[in-house]
């Protein structure tokens, strides 16, 4: 893990909110001896299919971040166990979870149960949606897009009532995420190649990426779940699209565009059910700025306040 700098060392609001779950998680450890903890320190992981990133706060304080690379629950047979050395590494009374591939009340009271056993730390599960969106907004009502490798969104208003849409999974749904737009760039390439597309820079990615076009159908059909295949092409479908000012790929461009209106339409989908909420975008496609630029410019959003790992640990104190 590395130190925090002074610019992110504060946890700020997170601070209020994980102060009393880590205290008493601290008391128990000390009372029954199982923790094994160290006091006044807390984990908070956000786990996603393209990357997972876990935040250690002692007292309020931002100390270390770690990336753990991707960890999906559904998808990954060592995600339990990758989590819970997350936890006690940094010697944690108390870690909060926003979970990739949790599908279920269930499943999530299963897997909070198993990661207390293995860990003896205090411990609150939710998914990489719930996590988002008690970040993006401090615990105060909005609505928070996710575009990672999948897409989806959530909301929450005054009195406490939500709405999710989105989420369905890359078979199903996902628009607008990183491996519907590496799959979006595969098939311009293809039908390009065929002749029942336009020509397009797109081609030459794919090719680089898999050494041919039969190389990337291979590879997507032997490997399905393996969503980094795809979705490790976002930086290069981008770099295609140029800035809209210099003459870029159109075929990339205009998938970038619909990306950015799948995602705004999860965000209009929302505020249809809840109100004019404000609206703030998380995940690694926002870092996008053809899609950023976009999707801002459609439903309004403003930075989180908070990234999702230290939404996270808002889940120690629901």
């Amino acid at each position: 893990m590395t130190a925090g700098t002074p610019a992110d060392t504060r946890a700020g609001a997170t601070a209020r909110a994980t102060a009393r779950a880590t205290a008493r998680a601290t008391a128990r450890g000390t009372a029954g001896g199982t923790a094994g903890g160290t006091a006044g320190v807390a984990v908070g992981v956000d786990a996603g299919g393209s990357g997972s990133r876990a935040v250690v706060v002692r007292d309020g304080v931002v100390v270390a971040r770690r990336d753990l690379g991707p960890i999906n629950v559904l998808l990954h047979a060592d995600a339990v166990d990758r989590l819970a050395a997350a936890v006690t590494g940094a010697g944690a009374v108390a870690a909060g979870f926003g979970l990739a591939g949790l599908r279920s009340a269930e499943h999530a009271r299963e897997l909070t149960a198993e990661l207390a056993r293995r860990t003896g730390a205090t411990v609150a599960v939710g998914d990489d949606t719930e996590a988002a969106l008690a970040g993006a907004f401090a615990g105060r009502p909005g609505i928070v897009v996710i575009a990672g490798t999948g897409s989806g969104a959530a909301g929450q208003d005054a009195a406490g009532r939500t709405v999710r849409v989105g989420g369905h999974g890359f078979l199903l749904g996902d628009e607008g995420g990183g491996y519907w737009i590496g799959r979006e760039a595969v098939r311009a390439a293809l039908r390009a190649a065929d002749g029942t597309g336009p020509p397009t820079a797109l081609a030459d990615v794919v090719r680089t990426a898999f050494d041919t076009l039969t190389g990337a159908e291979t590879l997507v059909h032997q490997r399905p779940t393996d969503r980094r295949l795809l979705s490790r092409l976002v930086p290069q479908v981008a770099a295609a699209a140029g800035d809209g000012a210099t003459g870029g790929d159109a075929v990339a461009a205009r998938i970038l565009a619909e990306a950015a209106a799948h995602l705004a339409e999860l965000a209009a989908a929302v505020r249809a059910r809840l109100g004019d909420l404000p609206v703030a975008g998380v995940g690694g496609i926002f870092g996008c700025a053809p899609v950023a630029a976009a999707f801002t410019a459609a439903t309004g959003a403003r930075r989180p306040v908070e990234p999702p790992e230290l939404g996270a640990l808002r889940l120690l104190d629901r």
